[in-house]
Formats: structure tokens, C-alpha cells, sequence
């Protein structure tokens, strides 16, 4: 409640609660509430307003809400069901988006591994491809602008100071039970490319593997920007361009692909994939060990997603230095870049 926002109006939420559920945390994991207090129901103004509400504060992280209804000033109202708010206006308008990451998270059968990946190895990948380690993330409250299933997002938040993560998808149901003990993890299910937070939230926010599938990756990172604190930090990765020959069949293949039916492109990526191997080599990216078994889930992921962005290290240095960042690092895995944001004098 301290850092959601209405995604149409940027206004604050009040909560009726519906039903409530008990949770195990001792009390001593939770940051003191800024601008809002949910329980107390009122804005924080003054010093003598946020030590009352801080009575309340381990009860936001003793009881969960597992049902219930968010309503801003202007009459916006979303539910909250299975104690995930769900923040994703009438508006809209990311159904193919939707429906495919739906099906990614919540069709195909994942083991140890995902993308090649194990957890610890996912954690890695992230450090190298975002330039940050582990004591960049400690004392941190993180935005997961893109969570997926949440298993990225379990890891991050250990040595961080609170996590929020947000998907569209039905990845968020997966990302609920994967972090229900983690009770400084917050899933919300909403579109990143309207984010229901509020401005200057955030010490650090990360859009892994995300920027690819959205409708204007700059404003997607305009919207990211906004989020993060002055003296904060954003971490993007979005696809590298390839070779002019390559491009020209990829855009051809997905003309024709993204016109079928999800559920059709899901059949014809386990068809495809004997010629994973050939494409991926031919794509000129360095190539990892996939599984047989995971190499469907990545073409459908390829050909069905109705957006698929590609970028130069040049091009986001120039978006990130439009939106207020500086001290650029960029990673040696095209593209992946980190940005602090400037704090003005």
C-alpha cells in the first residue's frame, strides 16, 4: 500500500479487506511505512502520522490479504484475489502479449533449469548482465518489472531490502507460492508498460528479458525511470541487433506467425524443433546448453509474442541518458546496460 498507485490516475488506494490469512514472519523483517498505512487507512503527513502508523506495521507482514478490493480518490477500483492485487486496467490492450506469456509460464513443464539456466546460474547471469552484485542489492527496495514465474525475483530479494514483482501474465499465481515465505516479496499482477507504483519508489529497478516483448521499449523505460529514486538505479537487457539476413527471415517467419492462434504457434514450436541448433547459430547469439525439452518453450516464446524488440548499446545508452541516468555501465552480453539516475542540485 505505501508504493501502489492507481495505473490510470496515479492516485493512492484505499483497501476494504475480504478475507485475511496468517502468516509465519516474526515481525522484524519489515521496513517502516513512508506515505500511506493501510491498516490505519490515511495518508502519512507529518512525523507524528508515521509513528502511529508504524504500530501497525508487522500486522501488514503477519496477515496477508488474500481477497479484497483497492479503490483510489477518483473511483478506480481492482481486486485482490489470492493475495496478489490486480492492478491491470479495462484498458488494456496486451492480449496477445497476455495470452502467450500465459501459456509459457503456465503450459510448459519446467525442472532445475529454465532457459538453460538453473536458479544459481540465473543469479549469475544476471549480476554479469546487469553489471551489479550481490552487496549492490543489500538494504535495497527492488522492482521485478517483469517477474515471470518469480524465481529471478526469490533470489534478488534475499540480500535486498524488499522486492515488489509484477507481471502480466498468469506467471504471478507460480511466483505467489514460489516467495509465499519470503514475506518481503510482493507479486502484483499489472502491465509494465502502466505500472500502478508510485513515482520515486524504488532505490533500484530491473527489466530482465522484458524489453523484447513490449509495444515502445522507451517508453517502457520512461515509466521505469519514474519509479526509481534520484541516486537510484536501472538495469535493462532487450535483444542485440542481428544481421541483416537473419532479420529480414525472423520478420517474415513472424508475420506469418503471430497471425495464428497461441495455441497453434504452441504446436508448431515442438514441429521446430529440430531446427532449433541451425537458427540459433544462424541468429550469430552466443550459444548456451538448452535442453531438448526446453527448446519448444523458447521458440514458442520467439514466435509468438507479438512484439519483439532489438536494440544497439549505443541506442539504450542514449534512452537512459534522455530519462536523467548517468555513470552508464554496459555489459560485455549485448544488450545490458545500468544507469544511476542523476540526483538534481
Amino acid at each position: 500500500m505505501d508504493i501502489l498507485a492507481c495505473p490510470v490516475c496515479g492516485r493512492s488506494f484505499e483497501l476494504s479487506i475480504s478475507d485475511l490469512e496468517k502468516e509465519g514472519c516474526s515481525g522484524d523483517c519489515f521496513p517502516e511505512c513512508v506515505h500511506y498505512c493501510a491498516y490505519a487507512s490515511q495518508g502519512l503527513t507529518s512525523f507524528g502520522d508515521r509513528k502511529k502508523a508504524y504500530a501497525h506495521c508487522s500486522r501488514c507482514y503477519q496477515e496477508d490479504v488474500t481477497a479484497g478490493t483497492l479503490t483510489c480518490a477518483e473511483g478506480h477500483s481492482y481486486p485482490v484475489r489470492g493475495a496478489i492485487p490486480r492492478l491491470i486496467p479495462p484498458s488494456q490492450n496486451a492480449e496477445r502479449t497476455k495470452k502467450t506469456f500465459d501459456v509459457e509460464w503456465g503450459v510448459f513443464h519446467y525442472k532445475e533449469k529454465i532457459y538453460g539456466h538453473t536458479q544459481d546460474e540465473e543469479l549469475e547471469d544476471f549480476f554479469r548482465r546487469m553489471v551489479v552484485d550481490e552487496a549492490f542489492l543489500r538494504n535495497k527496495t527492488v522492482l521485478d518489472a517483469g517477474c515471470g514465474i518469480g524465481r529471478l525475483a526469490q533470489s534478488i530479494s534475499r540480500p535486498a531490502k524488499e522486492m515488489v514483482a509484477v507481471d502480466l501474465s498468469g506467471g504471478v499465481e507460480e511466483a505467489r507460492l514460489r516467495n509465499r515465505d519470503e514475506y518481503r516479496v510482493h507479486v502484483v499482477q499489472a502491465d509494465i508498460m502502466a505500472l500502478p507504483l508510485r513515482m520515486c519508489s524504488f532505490d533500484y529497478a530491473y527489466a530482465k528479458g522484458v524489453l523484447h516483448y513490449v509495444s515502445d521499449p522507451r517508453t517502457c523505460i520512461s515509466g521505469l525511470a519514474q519509479v526509481v529514486k534520484p541516486g537510484g538505479a536501472l538495469s535493462i537487457t532487450i535483444y542485440p541487433r542481428m544481421s541483416p539476413l537473419f532479420e529480414a527471415f525472423n520478420q517474415r517467419l513472424r508475420r506469418a506467425t503471430v497471425k495464428l492462434p497461441v495455441s497453434m504457434v504452441y504446436r508448431l514450436s515442438f514441429l521446430l524443433i529440430p531446427f532449433f541448433s541451425f537458427s540459433w547459430k544462424w541468429s550469430g547469439i552466443k550459444k548456451r546448453p538448452i535442453e531438448w525439452s526446453e527448446r519448444a518453450h523458447m521458440i514458442f516464446n520467439w514466435l509468438s509474442s507479438e512484439h519483439q524488440n532489438r536494440a544497439s548499446n549505443e541506442e539504450v545508452s542514449g534512452w537512459f541518458r534522455g530519462h536523467g541516468f548517468e555513470e552508464l555501465k554496459v555489459s560485455d552480453i549485448p544488450v545490458g546496460i545500468t544507469g544511476t539516475k542523476r540526483v538534481l542540485p
